[in-house]
């Protein structure tokens, strides 16, 4: 940091002295209390990107200090930065003093973007019209989605499986997954130890009345073994509000599968759908056919207790056979 101080402090200097005898010049200085760009160098470049390739989507400015175009480039990327700051890392390497490692990864002209996506896709330079527009558009869309949709179908399964996970809802009233959810959920802790659903006001009225859900959109979490911990989100939306709440309950090894008594893995992840179904209420009339019931149809699990209301007391063990 003391170096890249005092090659900040020269180059300031350099233009002073050049602007004082009358001599254009052009110098990039990206100043950390300014601008949100990340300066790499290339002995730092697999520590803050290559070893993070499985997970993060990244991108890096190749520029040249003395270059104008460059200059002109730097407010342009800026937006870059502070639009997805948090979320992607958007990072710049001087190849005026790196001019071998930008050679090693095929920069020849400046300003050039390569985007860094997560492995195996392989990086590459953005080609074309370099705008903060185009920038952030391409980096948004390299972010993948490990986010369930939810439907009347599979709403049980994703509340009940994983139940170390704390599963977190969006109840949404657009179509579409946004892209701050995506890169919520493909966040690399998160990404190991929270389900993010996507509900729609349409497509899931029954699961929003079931979270008391009122207004949209609206963001709520169920946690616990048996999901009996439900909190509703009341911070700001965006993308830093939201990872603070999460990372609360994002603890390390969470939802990691366990081994059994036996040595193989446990099956805890399965999903467990009379967990969230109300629990029948057994009449006095029935409970010897439900002790019946439970002896010769040992395989039935006992939420489907609930068809044994409409049968007749006297019924035979042959006819309640015929019920499993």
């Amino acid at each position: 940091h003391l170096g890249l101080c005092r090659v900040a402090t020269l180059a300031m200097f350099l233009r002073l002295a050049a602007s004082l005898c009358g001599v254009a010049t052009s110098a990039v200085v990206i100043d950390a209390m300014k601008h949100d760009i990340q300066q790499i160098q290339a002995g730092s470049f697999d520590t803050i990107i290559g070893k993070f390739r499985d997970d993060a989507v990244s991108a890096v400015w190749y520029y040249k200090e003395s270059n104008a175009a460059d200059e002109k480039f730097l407010d342009e990327y800026q937006k870059v930065a502070k639009e997805l700051k948090g979320i992607v890392k958007v990072c710049a390497m001087d190849c005026e003093r790196f001019a071998k490692f930008c050679k090693d990864v095929g920069v020849g002209e400046t300003p050039s973007v390569m985007i860094y996506p997560p492995n195996p896709q392989p990086s590459y330079a953005l080609q074309g019209e370099l705008t903060s527009k185009r920038i952030t558009n391409v980096l948004t869309k390299s972010v993948p989605s490990m986010v369930t949709s939810l439907t009347a179908d599979n709403e049980a399964a994703f509340l009940t499986s994983d139940p170390s996970k704390p599963k977190v809802i969006l109840f949404s009233n657009k179509p579409k997954v946004p892209f701050m959810w995506r890169a919520l959920s493909a966040e690399m802790v998160f990404k190991r130890t929270i389900k993010f659903g996507f509900a729609t006001e349409e497509a899931n009225a029954e699961l929003a009345k079931k979270f008391k859900v009122k207004k949209f959109p609206t963001i709520v979490m169920q946690r616990g073994g048996k999901g009996e911990q439900k909190e509703m989100y009341s911070g700001d939306i965006n993308f830093q509000a939201i990872h603070n709440w999460v990372n609360l309950y994002s603890e390390s090894g969470m939802g990691d599968k366990v081994a059994g008594a036996a040595g193989g893995e446990s099956g805890s992840d399965e999903a467990k759908p009379w967990l969230i179904q109300d629990i029948p209420e057994l009449h006095h009339t029935t409970l010897q056919l439900t002790l019946l019931f439970l002896r010769l149809c040992p395989h039935r699990p006992c939420w489907q207790l609930a068809s044994l209301d409409h049968l007749e007391a006297g019924i035979s063990a042959h006819d309640l056979v015929n019920q499993c």
